[in-house]
């Protein structure tokens, strides 16, 4: 049974690494030879020269092509988790700021504008949106995923950072299966924008320096630029699916991890205590005993602040919304490919 799980599990993995590393790898490093192909006498030169080259000069050229997309696709596969964490919009520096602050008004705009009385957008703000404003992130993408990743607090108290690294090996093989499915396809779209959009800046940049024709400039950068674009829109409905499997897996099998650790009980309502009691166990050390009072204190609190009459001058939890006019990150980042072909095939007339 035990060689059995095993030897699925490495085939899963397998399939995993072959779709969101070697695949696109491969075809990326593909499309950049005949980039530099193109720009160098032509492909069906290069076509020519391959062929009268000697069988054992053209194994060592395969050969090395092989064991650099290996290596880069093992590179990639291992760096999937900042990829995802980038899309989401972590973005810092003096760079980052700025764009996470445009794509941080954008939606915090949109967000207020939907009404959730509204079936349309009430389907948004369930699978779109956080809960919270104060967690809004400033791509679609960070958003769709941050709304599955509070689900669990908002309904049951459970601090999913904390919860999910235990509670994932208790799952059932079929969810687990679904789970790394959703996330391999989100991977695999988001791994084919990063590379069309570093494709896009590579040969846009290798092709000016090179004075190529500007066709093929425009050829190479546009076209990259829009599959970047056009993969990373695939992906957002890959990331509701992965976020809806989150939220089921929290739902159906939380219990898993109560019963493992000798907390389950069905005649204790009070479910948000145990959970609490729990992160706090594992995030910072402090005994069950401990945390039981400390959760049991802080909902006391809670509940008679939620009784007790409100002021006359509530002070507003967040600041007001700028009132500049907030523009879409969508059409920013069309602009910038746009101006970058204008100017590209400008410098190479």
């Amino acid at each position: 049974m035990l060689g059995t799980v095993v030897k699925e599990a490495g085939g899963l993995l397998d399939r995993r690494f072959f779709l969101n590393g070697l695949l696109p790898m491969l075809a990326f490093l593909g499309c950049c030879l005949l980039t530099v192909a193109a720009a160098r006498g032509g492909v069906a030169g290069a076509v020519t020269a391959w062929q009268r080259e000697d069988t054992t000069v053209k194994a060592v050229h395969v050969l090395a092509f092989l064991v650099v997309a290996l290596l880069a696709a093992a590179w990639l596969a291992s760096a999937a988790t900042t990829l995802v964490r980038l899309y989401e919009g972590y973005w810092p520096g003096r760079i980052g700021r700025p764009l996470r602050a445009l794509g941080l008004r954008w939606h915090r705009r949109r967000l207020g504008a939907l009404d959730p009385g509204d079936d349309a957008d009430y389907a948004r703000l369930h699978t779109s949106y956080p809960s919270d404003p104060a967690e809004v992130m400033p791509t679609r993408l960070g958003n769709i995923l941050k709304n599955a990743e509070l689900h669990p607090e908002d309904r049951y108290g459970l601090d999913a950072v904390v919860i999910w690294p235990r509670l994932y090996p208790l799952l059932p093989e079929e969810q687990r299966a679904a789970l790394v499915a959703a996330r391999t396809e989100l991977e695999f779209f988001l791994t084919v924008s990063a590379l069309a959009a570093v494709y896009s800046a590579a040969s846009g940049i290798f092709l000016i320096v090179s004075g190529a024709d500007p066709g093929l400039f425009l050829l190479c950068h546009t076209v990259g630029g829009v599959v970047a674009l056009l993969a990373y829109r695939a992906a957002l409905p890959s990331a509701r699916l992965y976020g809806q499997q989150v939220k089921v897996t929290f739902d159906v099998h939380r219990a898993l991890l109560l019963t493992a650790v000798g907390q389950y009980d069905p005649d204790n309502p009070d479910e948000r205590l145990r959970w609490q009691a729990l992160a706090r166990h594992w995030y910072r050390g402090i005994p069950l005993a401990a945390t039981f009072e400390a959760a049991t204190f802080e909902a006391a609190t809670f509940e008679a602040a939620a009784e007790a009459p409100a002021g006359d001058d509530p002070v507003p939890d967040e600041p007001p919304v700028s009132p500049r006019r907030a523009l879409p990150p969508a059409a920013v980042v069309l602009a910038a490919l746009l101006i970058t072909s204008a100017l590209g095939a400008v410098l190479l007339r």
